[in-house]
């Protein structure tokens, strides 16, 4: 039997540093993609407005995410996952919720609590580079022979003595200071088609 902290070590700050330095990889990789490209269609699309080079008005893209972004959209987890939701499928005394979002790293999080603070835990979407996200949570776990592999659950997921996370494509889901592996596991299922 496995005893969890109650107690994130790590927070969104985590998930920013490995989202940042994943997105400027990206970025230099698409610059030099970009640089090497020849044809007709090199200049063209969304580098000139969305104008190809017949003079037409077509769109690059109407989602407005990119190659890192796994949604294209933001999300309000909060919503998704009422604190009633919550609750049930976390069997802790849940009642209120708040949202805790930082936009431009797409990291979408809801804190759940009520009156009584060990009962309380969250749930954060990153929907940008998440597969870097994800790789450097289990770095920062100390690797994955410190982590449990969690199969069944999206694309890999894994626990610690913090969190469960789980990559889903390119959008990571994960509820930390909850002592329950399976009852984050619910929460995760029950979020992740709303997404």
């Amino acid at each position: 039997m496995s005893v969890r902290i109650p107690f994130r070590i790590h927070t969104a700050a985590a998930h920013t540093a490995f989202s940042v330095a994943g997105l400027a990889l990206v970025v230099g990789a698409a610059g030099l993609l970009s640089a090497c490209s020849t044809g007709p269609s090199a200049g063209t699309g969304a580098a000139n407005g969305g104008q190809s080079s017949s003079g037409g008005s077509q769109q690059a893209s109407s989602g407005g995410g990119s190659v890192a972004d796994g949604l294209g959209h933001p999300v309000n987890v909060c919503s998704l996952l009422p604190a009633a939701t919550a609750a049930s499928l976390s069997g802790e005394p849940i009642t209120q919720t708040e949202e805790q979002d930082t936009p431009s790293y797409k990291l979408y999080t809801c804190e759940y609590t009520n009156s009584n603070p060990p009962n309380e835990f969250t749930i954060s979407v990153l929907a940008d580079d998440a597969a870097a996200g994800y790789d450097g949570e289990v770095q920062a776990a100390g690797g994955i022979a410190t982590v449990k592999p969690i199969t069944g659950l999206g694309d890999k997921a894994f626990s610690d003595f913090t969190e469960l996370e789980a990559l889903f494509g390119n959008v990571s889901i994960s509820v930390s200071k909850l002592q329950s592996d399976s009852a984050a596991e619910s929460l995760i299922r029950a979020l992740q088609p709303k997404l």
